[in-house]
């Protein structure tokens, strides 16, 4: 006697493979933000530390500046604040980066602050 198959394995199998493919279309699409913002963070954290060496803020910004365009991150100046109290500088980035979903748009909103003593 036969089993009475109703294809239940071929439907479950294209429902996991459709969200296989939509999780790999969403890592596609959002990873390389994540990943722009994980390396611009670093180069602000460097940027603090190093920041007592220019007594002109107007360097350090061109250099946020500059690296924010080579990332292709949408930074504006006047999102990027440079704060200097006697014991430390402190910088201050915000900026918002679209991402087109083909279904929607996903914002990823980035926001950090980093400080670092001056010497």
């Amino acid at each position: 006697m036969r089993n009475r198959e109703r294809g239940k394995g071929r439907l479950g199998f294209i429902i996991t493979l459709v969200v296989f493919l939509v999780g790999v279309f969403l890592a596609v699409k959002i990873v390389p933000v994540r990943i722009d913002g994980y390396q611009f963070r670093e180069m602000l954290r460097e940027e603090a530390r190093y920041a007592s060496i220019h007594r002109n803020d107007s360097v350090v910004v061109q250099r946020i500046l500059d690296t924010a365009e080579s990332l292709n991150i949408p930074l504006k100046k006047e999102n990027l604040k440079i704060r200097r109290t006697k014991v430390e500088v402190v910088i201050s980035v915000s900026y918002e980066k679209p991402v087109d979903l083909n279904v929607g748009t996903y914002t990823y909103r980035f926001h950090t602050e980093q400080k670092a003593p001056l010497f």
